[in-house]
């Protein structure tokens, strides 16, 4: 696997939308990204990796606490 994907296949990875990852990354809540050119991001992949774990929730409230940005 490469080192950085591109936005779409960051996406595929994460199993979300291209355009939800996009919002991510201009609210700040996504993952860190690559500023490849003026007009390509792409994602290294330990990036997403990380991303991925500080999601995890073990219960519900702590899924709800985190989606009201409390955590």
């Amino acid at each position: 696997m490469p080192l950085v994907v591109s936005e779409a296949e960051a996406a595929a990875l994460v199993n979300l939308a291209p355009r939800t990852l996009q919002a991510k990354r201009l609210d700040g809540t996504g993952p860190a990204y690559v500023q490849l050119t003026k007009r390509r991001i792409g994602y290294a992949v330990e990036a997403l990796r990380v991303w991925v774990a500080a999601q995890s929730c073990k219960s519900t409230a702590e899924a709800s606490v985190k989606a009201r940005g409390a955590v």
